[in-house]
């Protein structure tokens, strides 16, 4: 059986080295090749370019996150000002400019320029579950649900943080994209008849990312965002995953909260973002 990208080189879950020189890719590493292949199955587009590629979804021009150029490789002649240039001409028509940048030298390199010019810098950590969580977690509350069971909770959520409707409506429907037929996993933790917490687990080949970890008012600090959290890495494991991971807000209590359910920071994504386009 051919090996993905997302396994080349990877050790065998059960502890086996793998044969001949190879090493295992880091678990950074694997994450942003898992990030690379997510957007090119979620596109409609695909524009390769030298330095990396520009992503669209056609249907959804205001979702920031499938429509943006990624650049791949550092280029010291990819300053802020080149990009800004590039992002002009490459996302003609799109209500935003969007470039994220993968090397973090690079990111650090550009963010200045960006800056100046009015772009915004979202700053993410990718955190990776290698421990235990710190205390026990009962998920006996937590469900698999149809993603339909979980649109309520999501539309409070999204339209908290995009107060344009038509941008929360395109980034509600972008989280319920399936990738190459494979829909996105539901977990919700259910208190009476409502949702007090839940996430989406997405899965390419062995590695598994944890999305959309909320929890309602209603949860009222009894643990259930920490429930959907364990049990969907649970079900990221049972399923195969050799790899599970966040993306997490880079502030220290946002990170703390995963760090205390055994996620470590391994990297960071650097997203720069112009507000306004055409």
């Amino acid at each position: 059986m051919e090996l993905s990208l997302l396994e080349v080189g990877m050790a065998d879950p059960a502890g086996a080295a793998p044969a001949g020189p190879t090493h295992p890719p880091d678990p950074y590493t694997r994450a942003l090749e898992f990030q690379r292949v997510l957007d090119d199955a979620l596109a409609t587009r695909v524009e390769p370019m030298p330095w990396g590629a520009a992503i669209f979804r056609d249907d959804l021009p205001r979702a920031v996150d499938l429509n943006l150029l990624r650049v791949d490789a550092a280029d010291p002649a990819l300053d802020a000002s080149a990009l800004a240039a590039e992002a002009d001409t490459l996302q003609a028509g799109l209500p935003h400019r969007a470039v994220r940048v993968l090397d973090p030298a690079h990111a650090a390199a550009v963010a200045p320029g960006f800056g100046a010019s009015g772009w915004l810098l979202r700053r993410t950590a990718v955190m990776v579950q290698r421990r235990f969580a710190d205390r026990p977690v009962d998920a006996s509350q937590v469900q698999e649900l149809p993603i339909e069971r979980l649109r309520q909770a999501r539309e409070g959520f999204i339209r908290h943080d995009h107060r344009d409707l038509d941008v929360g409506a395109e980034v509600l429907a972008a989280g319920e994209l399936p990738a190459d037929g494979v829909v996105p996993r539901a977990f919700g933790a259910i208190v009476g008849a409502d949702v007090a917490a839940y996430c989406m687990l997405r899965t390419i080949d062995r590695v598994a990312k944890v999305t959309e970890a909320e929890a309602l008012s209603r949860s009222s600090g009894r643990g259930e965002g920490r429930a959907v959290i364990a049990e969907a890495a649970q079900a990221a494991r049972r399923a195969g995953a050799s790899l599970v991971f966040v993306e997490s807000a880079d502030e220290d209590w946002a990170k703390w909260t995963y760090h205390r359910m055994g996620y470590d920071e391994v990297g960071k994504l650097h997203l720069f973002v112009r507000p306004w386009g055409d």
